[in-house]
């Protein structure tokens, strides 16, 4: 893969102006997007894929299932709370 990115000249022109203000260079600023990117493209990828394997397993919930837990968890917070006071 070339290191070379062909930008938009109007994209291009706006990564000038923000680099100036930021008084970053436009390289700079163009890598941690890429790598911020990327790293969440990767996480969005792993978790698409054990989600997948969850069902797969059939390790899975109904929404009034989990509904019914939140409402659980709820409850016990707000004893907790009544009890600390």
């Amino acid at each position: 893969m070339s290191e070379t990115v062909h930008l938009p000249k109007a994209l291009a022109r706006r990564l000038e102006r923000i680099a100036e203000i930021a008084r970053m260079s436009p390289e700079a600023i163009a890598t941690t997007a890429i790598k911020e990117r990327v790293d969440y493209l990767e996480w969005k990828e792993k978790a698409i894929a054990e989600g997948q394997a969850d069902l797969n397993a059939g390790r899975l919930t109904t929404t009034e299932r989990l509904r019914a837990e939140l409402v659980k968890q709820r409850s016990q917070r707000a004893s907790k709370r009544k009890k600390a006071a």
